[in-house]
């Protein structure tokens, strides 16, 4: 598919509704199930997703991808610290330096991640990535909680945020308000669909990208 990131939210409605019909729906719902299964994870693979989130942002999924991969679960709780830059610069990480200091300081939340993600609400959950770890805002915190089965938030990334524009400039997030504001407006106009945020952003995500990734 080719990308749509120009489409505004006024035309999303429709598309949105097209693909609930079609095989994109079924590989979605797929990819659901996988994040589903998620929640059941040992605390190795928890973090690992939780870095994901960190590497992704202000990059690319593809890149979070590669270097999740290229570092590996164990790898992200017990490298050092300047092995584990030297290895994020190996792979062309544009963050290397910060990134890999904000992975080595926040371990300590590891051994808790997996009662986190089964017991704890999720707005006090994200409330509490936000106020607890290094390089978790909104958005990466709501991508982590998608990521491990928790579908109650929006991720509004730049492709989100340009659907959400009716200018040619994206909107910009500058405080928590904000972001709390571009959600409810998100899920206010999407509410037809009984979809949960986190799910829809599967759809949007496919008619900005052409791709379902994570």
């Amino acid at each position: 598919m080719q990308k749509k990131d120009y489409v505004r939210i006024s035309e999303i409605l429709p598309l949105v509704k097209s693909y609930l019909s079609s095989d994109i729906s079924a590989i979605i719902q797929q990819r659901v199930r996988e994040f589903e299964s998620m929640k059941n994870s040992s605390e190795e693979i928890l973090y690992s997703e939780l870095c994901f989130c960190i590497l992704a942002a202000n990059t690319s999924a593809e890149l979070g991808l590669k270097t999740q991969s290229m570092v590996g679960p164990k790898n992200f709780l017990t490298m050092e610290r300047d092995e584990l830059r030297n290895l994020l610069k190996s792979v062309h990480y544009r963050f290397y330096n910060v990134r890999s200091r904000f992975i080595d300081e926040n371990r300590w939340i590891a051994e808790k991640l997996p009662w986190l993600v089964r017991n704890e609400k999720p707005w006090e959950l994200r409330e509490y990535l936000v106020e607890n770890l290094k390089g978790i805002g909104y958005k990466e915190a709501s991508h982590f909680m998608r990521n491990v089965g928790i579908f109650d938030f929006a991720i509004l990334d730049k492709h989100i945020l340009r659907m959400l524009s009716e200018e040619s400039e994206p909107k910009k997030i500058t405080s928590p308000s904000r972001y709390y504001e571009y959600e409810r407006e998100l899920i206010e106009k999407c509410s037809e669909f009984s979809l949960k945020p986190g799910i829809l952003d599967l759809y949007l995500w496919y008619i900005a990208t052409g791709k379902i990734i994570k």
